[in-house]
Order: C-alpha cells, then structure tokens, then sequence
C-alpha cells in the first residue's frame, strides 16, 4: 500500500501561480520560467550584498555589489508595474 502525499493547503494567490504556470504553451518558455523563479526565490529569501545595510552592518554574503541588488529591485519594481497596466 502507497502511502498518502501530503497535500499542504495552498493560499488562492499560490493556486493562481501554479495555474499560470500551467497554461505556459512553450515547453522551453516554462523551462527558463522554471529557472528564473528559482533564481528569484533565492534573491528574495537572501537579498545580500557587499555594502552596509541600514543597521550599519554588512548586508551579508558578497554575491554582489549593492548596484546590483539595487538594480534587481528597482527591475522588479518596474516589471511590477508593467503587470498593473497590462
């Protein structure tokens, strides 16, 4: 006898995701998807860079400059508000 998944409850932001991701038509569209959420994922949970947070401290791992954590954020701000008007 197999035993039962576990099914977590899934908010209805995280449904809506996972049907968007679904609906992809591309294989290869989906596979790069796959992969930048990765990557986005990894920078939300350890946004770290090599300059001083606003504690004063080093903000962590130098992955990389503060430029480039700047510059992620503020791409991400502006594909944010692409999404608003679209």
């Amino acid at each position: 006898m197999s035993q039962p998944i576990d099914q977590p409850e899934l908010s209805a932001a995280e449904w809506k995701l996972i049907q968007n991701l679904r609906t992809l038509p591309d294989e290869a569209v989906r596979t790069r998807l796959h992969a930048s959420l990765n990557e986005l994922l990894f920078f939300f949970r350890t946004p770290k860079c090599q300059g001083m947070g606003v504690e004063g401290f080093p903000c962590g791992d130098p992955r990389s400059s503060c430029e480039d954590c700047h510059q992620i954020w503020e791409m991400l701000d502006k594909v944010a508000e692409r999404g608003k008007k679209a």
